[in-house]
């Protein structure tokens, strides 16, 4: 395997991965408002703490090898393809940096004592699914530049 092959791999393995991980928050974020209020601090600083080596080093993986498959592009996968998924990953971050991330961070609790949802809560709900789409999307997209791969070199076996 060539070095733009094994820089798509990785891009691929940690892609999909972040696929795993974003629709398990989706819907682990659903378990909020059964914290108690008294007890969301705590959780959430454990929750928080629990993601952070779990997620952010494979995130981290996927997006820069997004940028360097742009030095390190297989011949078989588009350009297209590759900017395409840098734009992707630079809007996932920057919409996690001005919307999900600071409202995850303003969220102290999710049920409010009268029983109903903590507004903050209610906001990242309503549009995290559009983070869960990119992130998805990211990692199709990276499935779609492996396969154009393994077609030019199926092609060339021939």
């Amino acid at each position: 395997m060539s070095k733009a092959q094994w820089v798509l791999l990785m891009t691929f393995a940690a892609s999909f991965y972040g696929v795993g991980n974003i629709w398990m928050t989706q819907f682990g974020w659903r378990l909020w408002p059964y914290v108690a209020p008294a007890d969301f601090n705590e959780y959430h600083n454990a929750w928080w703490a629990m993601i952070k080596p779990v997620i952010f080093p494979v995130a981290a993986v996927a997006f820069f090898g997004a940028f360097a498959l742009i030095w390190w592009r297989p011949a078989g996968v588009s350009a297209a393809s590759v900017w395409l998924n840098v734009a992707i990953q630079v809007l996932i971050y920057a919409l996690t940096a001005f919307f999900w991330g600071r409202w995850q961070a303003q969220t102290h609790f999710a049920r409010l004592p009268d029983g109903g949802l903590d507004p903050i809560y209610l906001r990242s709900m309503s549009t995290h699914w559009i983070r869960a789409a990119l992130i998805t999307l990211s990692g199709f997209l990276v499935f779609w530049m492996v396969v154009q791969d393994m077609s030019k070199n199926l092609q060339r076996i021939r």
